[in-house]
């Protein structure tokens, strides 16, 4: 077997366990190939002594991924154009290095999410407060389906969301 899949417990809510996973994989030869929402792609090499980091950026032009490069990163996969993942030596400079950047970051995805968040939670409050009007059987089920569905999306639209206002939180803070 040179390839493996491995879940991820969400980035939003866990990005340093997540990078440091991706770093004792690496020790172990499973190195990091691509990654989507739900988990990372390994493939079996030698194993490596190196640190990953994470950044967001949308649609980056290539004179973001040579900064990173600049500053001892190699960029190694993205998700959807925006989110990306680098890894680097041990000594490797943090890519975000100072409480202010930091809080930028956490700040921006949040406010990000907050606009998919905020409809969505609205929507699901309506189908609330519906399903306790009195409705024939077949709406009461539409609507119980509705809800459902708006359900599964808040849940994948607020925990990213409140995952970035704890990390943000954290900064604040600091400053």
């Amino acid at each position: 077997m040179n390839r493996k899949y491995m879940a991820s417990w969400g980035l939003a809510l866990t990005e340093d366990k997540e990078m440091n996973k991706l770093s004792r994989l690496a020790a172990e030869g499973w190195h990091l190939e691509k990654f989507d929402t739900l988990g990372y792609t390994f493939f079996k090499g030698e194993p490596k002594e190196v640190k990953y980091s994470l950044d967001y950026r949308k649609q980056p032009d290539e004179d973001y991924f040579e900064l990173f490069s600049a500053s001892g990163w190699e960029h190694v996969a993205s998700n959807k154009g925006e989110v990306h993942i680098f890894k680097g030596s041990l000594m490797a400079r943090p890519i975000y290095s100072d409480i202010e950047t930091s809080y930028e970051k956490y700040s921006f995805k949040e406010n990000e999410i907050k606009r998919l968040v905020q409809p969505t939670f609205i929507i699901w409050i309506v189908f609330t407060m519906l399903l306790f009007l009195d409705w024939s059987d077949t709406i009461t089920d539409l609507i119980s389906v509705l809800q459902f569905i708006v359900t599964i999306c808040l849940i994948a639209t607020g925990l990213p969301y409140l995952g970035f206002l704890f990390k943000r939180k954290q900064f604040e803070r600091k400053l």
